[in-house]
């Protein structure tokens, strides 16, 4: 069973991640981005689509990136899902990496609300 938390808690409190997961069996913490994690540039004109560091939010549309060949010219995009493995803390930083795929699978990154309004 998962438990959500806000990404921002993270950010303010990195001590947070060293916490083990709520008590029982197969427990785990899913990090969600909300709008005081987002990170803006142009002068806060727009949002900033990179993310970088950990841990990963779990209602994010992330593409994984890999630059190859001899001089790494070639880049392959891959979209993402990760998932915190169950009984281990986020500082741990062990994921279950699943590929998405689907008609909102090329979108890199998709408005808050518009995730949210989703149905599985």
């Amino acid at each position: 069973m998962y438990v959500t938390r806000a990404l921002s808690e993270y950010r303010k409190n990195p001590s947070e991640l060293k916490k083990p997961p709520p008590e029982g069996p197969n427990s785990g913490v899913l990090v969600i981005q909300d709008e005081e994690s987002l990170t803006t540039c142009c002068f806060g004109l727009c949002n900033e689509t990179l993310f970088r560091g950990l841990p990963f939010p779990q209602n994010a549309a992330l593409t994984v990136i890999h630059n190859y060949g001899s001089h790494r010219d070639n880049v392959r995009r891959d979209p993402a899902v990760f998932i915190p493995v169950l009984g281990l803390p986020l500082s741990s930083n062990r994921y279950y990496t699943y590929e998405r795929c689907g008609y909102y699978s090329r979108y890199d990154y998709l408005p808050m609300n518009f995730l949210s309004d989703m149905k599985y």
